[in-house]
């Protein structure tokens, strides 16, 4: 199941675990109507037949040619299997249903070895033969289901977009109506799990019984495990959630009644897969990063549909593994990681109270995003204020939690070589995590005072020390006329050249918090204002030289624009009247005492423009 030529990450078009599943449950009005199908039949042919599949003679009454090709598909090469597979198929479509159905049971034993092969051109030409042979044989399939259908859900998953999307078409060509699909997957229930159970005993000696490279060994394993763990959770996600709508199981019709002895099945089986593989937890010291993914999302699906599987007895070990998982370093595994974690940490908030959390939980946290989520700004910065969000109160630390979290999440970014769409997350998230603090105090503070307290906090320590700190250390954007990264001494800390986006989208940080402070509680703005005016006074009271006056007083007039872009957009007056207006005003008699024709020009443009401004405001209001 290894990597050919030209494979590289997950493709988008293979299909996800939870798309997959949605295809296969009914739509609310299926479900109501019939809730399950269309009754264990494929037309008339029931698909629960008692007819042996796997003691038939495997190639008595076989049409010769047929079964020339089929031993073929035993053979070690590659090249032989892909012709035997090819010359299979035109036979299929040349014969009859009753010609092909004998060779179905020789067909099964084949195709489980198949789905394992290294070569993904033999996995793919597999899944094609596949498709000629259910569509020919049509209905006459039905009593060999349930030897297929394990190694067939199995394929779905396959880490290989071309090989999956050749397992649905299979799939669906038996099975065109999803209901049929789901149908199918409730009568093999048991065989599913039993077939997903054996992979994941599998080792990476016991895979093969061929002379096969060690590697090639090795990266098979992982797949099959990564594979048969999705197929899992997958399975979970559909046969659990298929709702029942009568109650009472003796007034269930027989298709309700299959569906609720499916769910029972699954439930049972995940329950001893869960326990058996020590709650899936080896597989997250996988050095696959498919291996590792695939175990959070099987995690995420026990969460869901299995909680009774998570008790006093394993909740320590799940809650240090899951809520800990930060120390995850690869970005692919990072989206179904916060999954988990975000679901975990809803559904069991106790399991906080169990562990550590410092050093289980928020030093791993604070590493992770201090190091720029390890290059998944676009999964993990979205589902910050979610972890928040979901952690419990007791377990916030108030203050320095937050203090922790936002100079960490500060330290991760990357000013000056980050692409556009990770610095706008990184503005996006930090603004929606500084929001959710200001408004969530209560949660973690006790009193009143304690809330202010925290709020003043935040907004100095943060909101003033840190963004707008670093909004004031930018340089006069004459220099800055690209958004080309700066290299040598001006990328030294106390004089960073930033990219003009990358000043931006602070200062429209700085301006939208202010606009939140605001609507939250109009007195917390002073704390801002002030400091505002402050700066703006220490920089016309410099005894600096002309043009240096020139420079340090860009950012100001840079921020002012930003002011009155916001003002504009969002109809606000409190820029004028709580934060240019009286910074004008205090500063006026240091204007008057400025003479050198450089500074009055400066001074000048911030006259103008707070005389627009006026005008603004004039119009806004009317």
């Amino acid at each position: 199941m290894g990597r050919q030529k030209g494979d590289g990450a997950r493709s988008k078009a293979r299909p996800s675990s939870s798309s997959l599943a949605a295809s296969l449950l009914p739509s609310s009005s299926a479900a109501a109507a019939a809730s399950v199908g269309f009754g264990g039949y494929v037309g008339s042919s029931r698909l629960d037949s008692s007819l042996s599949t796997e003691d038939s003679n495997p190639l008595l009454d076989i049409d010769s040619e047929i079964a020339q090709h089929l031993k073929r598909l035993a053979r070690k090469d590659p090249t032989t299997k892909l012709k035997a597979l090819a010359s299979l198929s035109t036979l299929l479509k040349q014969k009859s249903g009753k010609e092909i159905v004998p060779i179905i049971p020789q067909w099964a034993f084949e195709y489980k070895k198949l789905l394992l092969d290294y070569n993904r051109e033999v996995r793919r030409a597999t899944h094609e033969t596949m498709t000629n042979l259910v569509t020919a044989v049509g209905r006459d399939l039905a009593p060999h289901l349930k030897s297929l259908m394990g190694p067939w859900w199995f394929s779905q998953f396959d880490p290989s977009s071309e090989v999956s999307q050749a397992a649905k078409r299979s799939l669906q060509a038996a099975f065109p109506a999803q209901e049929k699909r789901l149908d199918a997957l409730i009568l093999c229930t048991t065989e599913i799990f039993m077939y997903l159970e054996e992979n994941l005993k599998l080792t990476p000696q016991n895979l093969s019984d061929k002379s096969v490279a060690l590697d090639e060994l090795q990266e098979m394993h992982q797949q099959v495990i990564s594979s048969s763990l999705l197929a899992l959770a997958t399975l979970l996600d559909v046969l659990v959630s298929v709702q029942i709508e009568k109650p009472g199981f003796e007034n269930l019709s027989a298709e309700q009644k299959r569906a609720s002895k499916a769910k029972a099945t699954a439930i049972s089986f995940a329950e001893k897969l869960f326990s058996a593989h020590k709650y899936f937890l080896e597989f997250l010291k996988s050095q696959s990063p498919a291996v590792r993914s695939a175990t959070y999302t099987v995690l995420k699906s026990f969460i869901n549909h299995i909680p009774q599987a998570f008790d006093g007895g394993n909740m320590k070990t799940l809650a240090t593994a899951i809520l800990g998982a930060f120390q995850e370093r690869d970005p692919a595994c990072h989206s179904s990681m916060w999954d988990a974690i975000l679901l975990f940490s809803k559904r069991f908030p106790d399991s906080w109270t169990t562990l550590n959390v410092q050093k289980s939980v928020f030093n791993r946290f604070w590493s992770f995003i201090r190091n720029g989520c390890f290059g998944s700004q676009q999964f993990s910065y979205p589902a910050l204020v979610l972890f928040l969000d979901s952690i419990p109160s007791k377990a916030f630390s108030g203050d320095k939690f937050f203090l922790d979290f936002f100079h960490n999440l500060w330290a991760g970014r990357n000013p000056v070589h980050s692409p556009n769409v990770d610095r706008l997350a990184f503005f996006r998230a930090f603004k929606e995590c500084f929001f959710w603090g200001l408004c969530n105090a209560s949660r973690f503070c006790d009193t009143v005072d304690s809330v202010s307290h925290f709020r003043t906090t935040l907004i100095n320590d943060i909101l003033v020390k840190l963004l707008w700190q670093d909004y004031l250390s930018s340089v006069s954007s004459k220099d800055q006329d690209s958004d080309q990264p700066l290299s040598g001494k001006a990328t030294e800390m106390q004089n960073i050249k930033y990219p003009i986006s990358y000043l931006q989208e602070l200062g429209k940080c700085i301006v939208e918090i202010l606009s939140g402070i605001y609507s939250l509680e109009e007195d917390l703005l002073s704390l801002f204002c002030v400091v505002f005016q402050e700066a703006c006074e220490e920089l016309f009271q410099q005894k600096a030289t002309t043009e240096q006056q020139t420079l340090n007083i860009e950012p100001i007039i840079k921020f002012l624009f930003l002011v009155d872009q916001h003002a504009k957009q969002k109809g606000e007056s409190w820029p004028l009247l709580h934060l240019v207006g009286p910074m004008l005003a205090k500063c006026f008699p240091l204007v008057r005492s400025l003479v050198s024709y450089h500074g009055m020009n400066t001074i000048c443009q911030i006259y103008v423009f707070y005389a627009y401004m006026c005008c603004t405001a004039i119009y806004v209001t009317m």
